[in-house]
């Protein structure tokens, strides 16, 4: 037997092929899509408790703020019978009665029922965080509704209202009316 020159180990085969022995490359099956890896569980999961916080937390916001939207409505209506009737000390007291309602749905009752005057004013003021009530159109409030006859700018109260309803918030540390 004679050696191979390129090896000296094999026999030479003047006809052997040496590509011929070689299989073709196989590959490797596909990977499915599904069922998912663990991670991809894990994540989804996370997810769907994430957005059933999200939207139980918006849920539960927009359920708090019921009374202001009411408050809203009901201070429109208070205009438009102003509008039809055109006697300001009737809006002057509904005016103060909402607003009064509206604080002792939101505050401490404690805080807030024996309000009057210059106290509810300036409680006005520290929880809309302005100066409207007590230097603005909001004075009337202070004894406008003990009065006979008094000169009231009913679409600034109207404004002012409206964005006190809105806008009120808890009263600032240290601060008590």
């Amino acid at each position: 037997m004679a050696a191979s020159p390129n090896n000296p180990m094999l026999p030479a085969t003047p006809d052997a092929d040496p590509l011929a022995n070689l299989r073709d490359i196989h590959l490797p099956a596909s990977i499915d899509a599904w069922p998912p890896a663990f991670g991809w569980w894990l994540l989804g999961g996370l997810v769907l408790i994430a957005m059933g916080l999200l939207i139980y937390s918006a849920w539960r916001y927009w359920r708090s703020q019921r009374y202001r939207r009411e408050a809203i409505i009901e201070l429109r209506a208070l205009y438009s019978t102003y509008q039809r009737e055109e006697d300001p000390q009737d809006y002057l007291r509904g005016y103060t009665e909402l607003l009064k309602r509206v604080a002792l749905t939101h505050y401490p009752r404690s805080q807030v029922a024996a309000l009057t005057g210059e106290t509810w004013v300036q409680f006005l003021d520290s929880t809309a965080q302005s100066h409207e009530f007590s230097a603005g159109a909001g004075q009337i409030l202070i004894q406008g509704q003990y009065q006979a006859q008094t000169e009231v700018d009913v679409e600034a109260l109207q404004r002012l209202g409206n964005l006190w309803i809105k806008r009120h918030r808890s009263l600032p540390a240290g601060v008590t009316p």
